[in-house]
């Protein structure tokens, strides 16, 4: 009888023994798996943040190039930037999250391709113009074909014109608002606190644009891209659909204007973190703006 109980206990020690290895065995391989999904989302975090730095060196060949659409060139490297730097500046992470930024740098290659073809479209055509320059002198027989270099010079100053009439925005400035009780609104930089964002900015003059009506829209996006208060949505130049915060039409006179927008919001659904403010005139991107929420 003894014997027996003493075998039995045994048996129980050894069983006891295998199940802790088992336990051991799989918290480590679970930790190994756990480590090798950080790496995987890291190094894909990794490759985002590449392959916006090496947007970034186009743009700034391109704008080196100093043409009409330097400023516009300009503009679409800051937003470059802007989101090189939150990918950079992301502590937690995951595939929805590099699903997004993936999505976003779709869009932007998409954009990047058509500028870039206007950009060497115009430095063709200042070579053009250079060319023809040196050539005022050539024989009669060559007069044909100086009439149809100078019918495609006239049309490329006409694409030039249409895209210097294209209007920007400067001191572009975004706010949180807390609402004090009797409705007074008062700046804060406290994320449970925030009601409001108001939005300011200057459309700069532009003498060679069209006066007239101009829908002007305000997109207040989070560090994740997503549309805050979202009120609608806007298809840009290139096809691409965006949602915006807010909307007004001002009628434009080539003359600056002060613009200021509140767009109002759940505080409860407004978290730490960086915000960011862009803003459309028609369907182009006229600038932005950022603000960090504690």
């Amino acid at each position: 009888m003894e014997e027996s109980k003493n075998s039995n206990n045994k048996i129980l020690i050894i069983a006891l023994g295998l199940l802790l290895v088992g336990v051991v065995a799989y918290t480590i391989y679970n930790n190994s798996q756990n480590k090798m999904y950080k790496d995987a989302i890291e190094a894909e975090k990794n490759e985002i943040a590449t392959n916006l730095d090496s947007m970034i060196v186009k743009y700034e060949d391109a704008i080196s190039k100093n043409t009409s659409m330097s400023n516009e060139l300009s503009l679409e490297r800051d937003r470059i930037i802007m989101l090189r730097d939150s990918v950079k500046n992301m502590k937690v992470i995951n595939h929805e999250m590099l699903k997004r930024f993936r999505n976003q740098i779709f869009k932007l290659e998409e954009t990047n391709k058509q500028l870039f073809q206007k950009n060497g479209i115009l430095i063709s055509e200042n070579r053009i113009l250079t060319s023809n320059l040196d050539s005022v002198n050539v024989v009669v027989s060559n007069q044909m074909a100086k009439n149809d270099t100078l019918t495609f010079v006239n049309q490329g100053l006409s694409e030039k014109v249409k895209i210097g009439s294209i209007l920007k925005v400067n001191s572009t400035k975004i706010l949180a608002m807390r609402e004090r009780t009797g409705g007074k609104l008062v700046e804060t930089s406290r994320s449970r606190n925030t009601d409001a964002f108001r939005v300011n900015f200057t459309i700069g003059k532009n003498e060679i644009s069209e006066q007239g009506e101009r829908n002007v829209y305000i997109q207040i996006v989070d560090l994740k891209g997503n549309t805050i208060s979202r009120k609608g949505q806007l298809t840009l130049f290139d096809n691409t659909s965006i949602d915006y915060s807010d909307k007004t039409i001002v009628n434009y006179l080539n003359e600056p204007i002060d613009i200021i927008s509140l767009v109002e919001v759940n505080r409860d659904n407004i978290k730490d973190g960086v915000y960011t403010v862009n803003v459309f005139i028609e369907n182009k991107f006229a600038g932005a703006s950022q603000i960090t929420l504690k």
